[in-house]
């Protein structure tokens, strides 16, 4: 079942292997064996992390012969960058407001 959209590719990196899987790819395409031998797991642990990549739209997978190569899907992860953008800037500046508050001295208000 696809499930594209930010929730799904926040829940599909939020595992560590696949975070590895996704940083490998940065590099080109692999073969689930290369990625298998990566992560030092079986071919059917791969393959269900890259089912849940793959229902996100993070990857794409094709077989030539016996070899099934995974590529990672250019700009599949732009929406959750800008978000955690986004969300960075917003507490940067809360704390920004909260370490000035903390700072003020009360006492020179009397």
């Amino acid at each position: 079942m696809v499930k594209y959209g930010l929730d799904a590719v926040a829940t599909a990196v939020a595992s560590g292997p696949r975070r590895s899987i996704i940083e490998r790819l940065t590099e080109g395409d692999a073969s689930m064996s290369e990625l298998a031998d990566r992560l030092e797991v079986t071919l059917p642990a791969v393959d269900k992390h890259l089912r849940v990549l793959l229902d996100a739209g993070v990857i794409t997978k094709g077989k030539t012969g016996r070899t099934t190569s995974v590529r990672l899907v250019p700009g599949s992860l732009e929406e959750l960058a800008t978000w955690a953008m986004s969300t960075r800037l917003m507490w940067s500046h809360a704390l920004d407001r909260l370490e000035q508050h903390l700072s003020d001295d009360p006492e020179e208000g009397r």
